[in-house]
């Protein structure tokens, strides 16, 4: 008879045997895609990724839900967690392809994975219900009996034992290595070798992933009393934050909120503020009403707290418009649009519990029950191509460009390229073979040369070239023009960089300059720096030699200020075998002694 799933296991080592061995073959079975798949174009990018999270999220799925005599309601759960994950990477490609910073799509095809197996977990304790726990017959009767503990427990639960499982696991590769060292001291090497095997260690690392799940789900009761007490802990920072935010709205007035929109960083700050708020308010509410803490306090910060989710998400959504306003939709503009939506949501919802009628603990609790099933449906829709943010503000951005809301000149190029995926560099190829406008086709040709998303775009490259250089620019022995790839060689980093005063000798037709770059009035503390620049073939080269720095450097300007400036041939000797100089240059024959040897 299977035993209920509501109440914890008494011991089933069968089951952290198999999970060991399960976690073994995952892992090794991983590493095989990764090595023979991973070197395959046609398989790398989307396919092997693929199929190596659909292996791994679905191997750890199943270790978290499978209960005795419940074998085929966990492998069901376990694939349509993995499917989940897997289809991420069939459907956007591997994270940050073509998109520079965080891959929000690979995000929220786990955050579905997690939530949808927390649901499945939840509804295999059925609590009370009475249809087949082997199967998904009645799957609209195990729905409506889903209850807000389940779910709550199962999500803190599943969190404390993968922290745990990897914590173990890396254990375990410790303690392998710690022998293998012991026995070398012996001259016994075998278990090095087995360790330089990457096959040998994912095994390794996956036997005790899946053995520290199997041990630790047989001692479910303390994991909860561990969930209890971190819950328990956590609540006292709620008075703390709560009293922290009412003193940051109440400055507001008198600062004004012009200092928020000059930052750049005010929607990020506010979600997490807000995200903060959110989960220390479940800190205080509890999985249950035995669980619900008795102090006024707490309860007085906790209702604080869901009413500041109003204002600060407010906040946020009035600092992304501004700049959606400014500069047009971009993919993670349009994120943090999707994240403060979903935040107002829960904002809102908060608000009408807690300003209800007596009881609105209780009311929370079903709240987060109904936005477990609102984020697990959302994750799910927005880690597919059906609502591409890529393609979506990469037609806004082409839009502002062709109604001349943004000029040719100020339009981001280098975001596009990089930040905005394939339709975005789709975008750029188009505007670089078939634009009409002759400014518009030159700087998206160059764009497609960028190779490094921290390299200036054509645009920016004018614009700090141009006169912006020319106001903090002093040339030596006499002012000359410069060529414009001098100039765009002098606005790089380890040279004039963009900000400071800058000295630079040099003479038409001379194959050097020297650079005396000054740091910036603001800048306490720092020093200028000397740097000699050369072409090669006529081209400046992105090299660069460093000369001095601090009070060395300010002598040696006051020098080149004189107009010695000059580069010598030298002559050296060294040691040369089979053509080939080796070793350091050697002093000159007949050198006087404690005089300084030729270079």
């Amino acid at each position: 008879m299977a035993e209920d799933a509501s109440t914890p296991d008494k011991g089933w080592p069968l089951r952290t045997w198999v999970l060991a061995a399960l976690g073994a073959l995952l892992a090794l079975a991983i590493q095989q895609i990764d090595t023979r798949l991973g070197s395959d174009p046609a398989w790398r990018d989307r396919l092997a990724p693929g199929l190596g999270f659909l292996l791994g999220v679905g191997g750890v799925a199943f270790g978290l839900i499978w209960e005795r005599g419940r074998l085929a309601f966990a492998v069901s759960a376990a694939l349509v967690a993995g499917v989940i994950a897997a289809g991420t990477f069939l459907w956007s490609g591997m994270p940050g392809e073509a998109r520079l910073g965080p891959d929000w799509y690979l995000t929220c095809g786990l955050l579905a994975s997690a939530l949808t197996l927390v649901l499945f977990q939840a509804m295999q304790d059925g609590e009370g219900a009475t249809v087949p726990s082997r199967s998904f017959a009645g799957l609209r009767e195990r729905l409506g009996v889903l209850r807000y503990p389940a779910v709550h427990g199962h999500l803190w639960s599943n969190a404390l034992l993968l922290g745990a499982g990897a914590l173990f696991a890396a254990l375990v590769l410790g303690i392998a290595h710690l022998l293998a060292e012991m026995f070398w001291l012996v001259r016994l090497g075998f278990l090095r070798d087995l360790l330089r095997e990457s096959a040998f260690t994912a095994a390794l690392v996956g036997a005790g992933f899946g053995a520290a799940l199997g041990l630790l789900r047989d001692r479910g009761p303390i994991i909860a009393a561990l969930r209890r007490v971190t819950m328990l802990v956590l609540r006292v920072l709620a008075p703390v934050l709560a009293v922290g935010i009412f003193l940051f709205l109440g400055a507001l007035p008198f600062t004004g909120l012009a200092p928020l929109w000059e930052t750049g960083g005010t929607t990020p700050i506010m979600l997490t503020g807000a995200m903060l708020a959110l989960f220390l308010v479940n800190a205080v509410v509890g999985d249950a009403p035995e669980d619900e803490s008795r102090s006024v306090v707490l309860s007085a910060s906790a209702a604080a707290l869901g009413l500041f989710l109003l204002p600060m998400v407010g906040i946020a959504a009035f600092s992304s418009g501004l700049r959606i306003h400014q500069h047009g939709l971009s993919p993670d503009r349009l994120w943090a649009l999707t994240f403060i939506i979903v935040a107002s949501v829960a904002a809102i919802a908060y608000a009408v519990a807690i300003l209800g009628a007596r009881g609105w603990f209780g009311r929370l609790r079903r709240t987060n029950l109904h936005l477990v099933f609102l984020l697990a449906g959302l994750g799910l829709l927005l880690s597919t191509p059906l609502l591409s943010f890529d393609r979506i503000a990469t037609s806004h951005q082409l839009a502002r460009l062709a109604n001349g809301r943004v000029s040719p000149a100020d339009f981001d190029y280098r975001a596009l390229w990089f930040r905005f995926g394939q339709p975005g560099r789709a975008a750029i190829e188009k505007l670089a073979t078939g634009s009409s406008d002759e400014t518009v086709r030159n700087l998206a040709g160059e764009t497609r040369k960028l190779t490094d998303p921290w390299q200036d775009g054509p645009a920016e490259r004018a614009v700090r070239a141009g006169h912006a250089l020319d106001e903090r620019l002093t040339i030596l022995p006499a002012p000359v023009p410069l060529d414009e790839r001098l100039r765009a060689r002098l606005v790089r980093f380890d040279a004039c960089g963009d900000v400071g005063d800058c000295l630079l000798h040099h003479v038409p037709g001379e194959d050097f300059a020297v650079v005396v770059a000054y740091p910036a009035r603001s800048c306490a503390g720092c020093t200028p720096s000397v740097r000699l620049i050369w072409t090669v073939n006529g081209v400046w080269s992105d090299a660069s030699q460093y000369l001095a720095e601090g009070d060395v450097a300010q002598a040696m300007a006051a020098r080149i200020r004189t107009g010695d400036v000059v580069i010598r041939p030298v002559v050296r000797r060294q040691l040369f075998i089979g053509g080939e100089a080796v070793g350091e240059t050697l002093p000159m024959a007949g050198n006087v002694p404690g005089k300084p040897d030729a270079p």
